[in-house]
Parts: structure tokens; sequence; C-alpha cells
């Protein structure tokens, strides 16, 4: 059986907009850095954003695909 806890009736200070932007979003310093490297060569690039390092490189896997392929068409 659950036990209900009480609400805090006096909760506290109410957050500034800054404080919930920070808390809700982040504040911008955590980044993301996608390192892929191999025989010869190696690829080092920067994201805000992990959702923005996804995108990126996924895009650059495509693009590298593409290129390898109307290479070999040719």
């Amino acid at each position: 059986m659950e036990t209900n806890e009480s609400a805090n009736s006096n909760p506290g200070n109410a957050l500034s907009v800054a404080q919930a932007e920070s808390v809700g979003g982040g504040d911008g310093t955590c980044t993301t850095t996608v390192q892929l490297s191999g025989p010869g060569f190696s690829i080092s690039s920067g994201y805000n954003s992990l959702g923005d390092a996804l995108i990126g490189t996924y895009d650059g896997i495509v693009a590298a695909t593409s290129h390898v392929i109307e290479t070999v068409a040719r």
C-alpha cells in the first residue's frame, strides 16, 4: 500500500527565468565531440548537443557513401 506524503506547504523561492532555462535546456556549455580514425585518417567534429552530433555524423556518412558510389560508378 502506498503512503501519501503531504505536499510541502513552504516550497521555497521560485526559480528565475534564467535558472529555469538552465535546468530545462542546459546552458549551452556542454558539447559533444565525435572522433573517427583509421589507417591514414582522423576526423574530429564538435557539436553543441548530442542531437546535433547524431545529425552531423549521419549527414557525413551519407555524403561519404554517396561520394564512393559516384566514384565507383564512373
